[in-house]
């Protein structure tokens, strides 16, 4: 009868595939022929279905694989499920290499007379166009493609490294029956970097709730180290049984402050920041500066945050992630747009801040007597295909605040000596608060101008606080 099921599960997954091909590849044959692309067009919705297909294929096995219970494995022979993933993850680096490697074999050329330059007539200009746009829609899939592999790697060695543990789940029982709590299965997951991770499955008895934080603190004095209720944990565990995450206690916590202010007669400010925590401890600040001002730039803005909240959440690398934004702003507008991304990504176990810069303005770290800078050179993300990043790395340390603005807080002050005013700005007000430094940092900003601002103006206050 399982393996009745199962077939049916495999057959389904194939009929989905199917269908969700089929849509994908008619919808971009017709609006490519309504817009007179031809061939080209039936290419690219062929190929697009074809991978859409292949992808809920695939997609539906590993959730059929993943929604099954996981075997103890023992030091042994490798289980075929893990096998399988892993030839999954293979297929995916295997077809992204195909997608990033392929290169259009229509050559386009026209003599030009007198050996000069070649001119083309409107149809190769058509011709060559849609070509360098299948060039740029194949990279963006590897890109994809290659972060899938990654992800689905990630999953299931998680999935492989949660193990029960009886002997807690025994002290738990103990423990928390004394609260009027009844302990139904306990996981405990291993980091590579040592720390621990613990699912509780429980619920209370005689309709009573208790604080997610008492049983945080029963569980740290059974592990001899400090647990907390993951990101979105509920506050009360009551009559229905639940799974409560528990995450060792970060040696950090994060304040922010944020002040802004809008560009002359404009109603909205064209610059989007996210304060966002991340899995693992990842507290992450990123401002994005919209081409322009206005309503325009805060769209652009806008998306561009929203997607890397999108991707971050989904799991993907902050780097591939600023590289699949460029790839959207590029691929999918027939304009040209193009936004700055700023990102500062602090590790709450360890302190050390990675910076990632596109077409950004200069970050400051404020220390305790001292500051120091980080600057980006590259072009903003929409204006290449290829992108080039900014990345850097530092240690902080309790008290140290990061400071990002947008261009128009620098482009404020006199050109020649920007940075070096700032600094004399940031060390003027001796506060631990960054929104009040935030504040003071833009006060004393608009001092330099005699009028409304010529641009929108953001400065982002992050500090950092050891428990």
């Amino acid at each position: 009868m399982r393996q009745e099921e199962e077939r049916k599960v495999g057959h389904f997954s194939w009929l989905y595939g199917v269908i969700a091909g089929g849509c994908v590849a008619a919808m971009q044959i017709g609006v490519g022929l309504l817009q007179v692309e031809g061939e080209f067009a039936v290419m690219l919705g062929a190929a697009q279905g074809l991978l859409v297909c292949s992808l809920t294929v695939i997609c539906g096995s590993m959730m059929e694989w993943l929604l099954t219970p996981l075997p103890i494995e023992e030091d042994g022979p490798v289980h075929p499920a893990r096998e399988r993933v892993r030839e999954y993850e293979t297929a995916f680096r295997s077809l992204a290499d195909s997608f990033s490697g392929s290169s259009i074999t229509k050559e386009m050329t026209v003599e030009g007379s007198g050996g000069g330059a070649a001119v083309l007539d409107m149809p190769s200009k058509v011709d060559l166009l849609w070509n360098t746009r299948l060039q740029e829609n194949r990279a963006a899939v590897a890109v994809q493609l290659h972060e899938m592999a990654q992800i689905m790697t990630d999953t299931v060695e998680h999935a492989w490294d949660t193990r029960t543990d009886e002997g807690l789940e025994a002290h738990l029982k103990k423990r928390l029956r004394t609260m009027g709590l009844s302990v139904h299965g306990v996981l405990v997951y291993q980091q590579e970097s040592k720390r621990q991770e613990v699912y509780l499955t429980v619920n209370t008895r005689r309709r009573r709730c208790v604080a997610v934080k008492e049983v945080a603190a029963v569980l740290s004095k059974l592990m001899k180290k400090s647990m907390m209720p993951a990101k979105d944990s509920r506050a009360f565990v009551g009559s229905e049984r639940i799974t409560l995450q528990f995450v060792e206690r970060t040696n950090f916590e994060v304040l922010y402050g944020i002040e802004k202010a809008v560009k002359g007669e404009e109603q909205i400010s064209g610059d989007n920041f996210s304060l966002y925590h991340c899995r693992e401890g990842q507290f992450i600040a990123a401002l994005s500066d919209g081409m322009g001002s206005g309503i325009e730039a805060y769209k652009e803005s806008e998306r561009v945050i929203d997607l890397l909240e999108q991707f971050l959440e989904a799991g993907f690398s902050k780097e591939t992630a600023v590289r699949m934004i460029n790839s959207a702003l590029i691929v999918h507008s027939d304009a040209q747009v193009f936004s700055t991304v700023d990102i500062s990504s602090l590790d709450l176990y360890t302190g050390v801040c990675e910076f990632l810069k596109v077409g950004a303005s200069t970050t400051f770290i404020r220390r305790e007597n001292w500051v120091e800078t980080i600057s980006s050179t590259s072009l903003p993300a929409g204006v290449f295909h290829k992108l080039d990043l900014d990345a850097a790395s530092k240690k902080l340390y309790d008290g140290d605040m990061v400071i990002m603005v947008t261009d128009g807080v620098m482009d404020a002050l006199p050109a020649a000596h920007q940075e070096a005013l700032m600094k004399d700005i940031i060390m003027e007000h001796d506060t631990g608060n960054p929104k009040e430094l935030a504040a003071y940092i833009l006060g004393r900003v608009k001092q330099y101008q005699d009028r409304e601002p010529s641009d929108d103006m953001t400065v982002l206050a992050v500090s950092l606080v050891k428990y």
